[in-house]
């Protein structure tokens, strides 16, 4: 049986938050540092991603050569998600399909990729929520939504 709850945060993001809990802070096998430069397979719009990021994150420990695939993965999903919130925003969430009205398969990606980059973004510190934390001093707790998810297929 699997482990139960949210994923472990690594210990430089724990300690950049703020250790309220006053619980110890275990000692993690420290990543090798070393350049963190994007790999030469990566596309030029995730590259500007990997650009914009790598160095903070870097400079921070969050990011060493054996969590580059991670963090590819992360650059590589938000280039996804913003194409594919390009198409959601011509078509719409939902779409016109022999005379039925029917989901978007573009919306459906458009979800994936976006829970993919905050999937991967968490493990960095990437999430608004999570830089908000650290300016506090605060350990992170996620927001519960309570609306109705049907307000997204509004036809208006």
């Amino acid at each position: 049986m699997g482990r139960r709850g949210p994923n472990p945060k690594p210990a430089p993001l724990r300690a950049i938050e703020g250790n309220r809990g006053k619980r110890r802070i275990p000692n993690e096998p420290q990543a090798e540092p070393g350049p963190c430069e994007a790999p030469a397979h990566m596309i030029a719009e995730a590259r500007a991603v990997w650009d914009r990021l790598a160095p903070e994150l870097e400079s921070m420990g969050l990011l060493a050569p054996r969590y580059m695939e991670a963090f590819e993965v992360f650059c590589n999903a938000t280039v996804a998600y913003r194409r594919a919130a390009v198409l959601v925003a011509r078509a719409g969430p939902v779409i016109e399909r022999d005379g039925q009205v029917v989901s978007n398969p573009a919306s459906r990606e458009f979800a994936r990729y976006a829970s993919l980059m905050r999937a991967f973004g968490s493990d960095f510190g990437l999430t608004p929520a999570a830089v908000t934390a650290i300016a506090h001093g605060e350990s992170y707790q996620p927001a519960v939504s309570t609306g109705d998810p049907r307000r997204l297929l509004s036809l208006s």
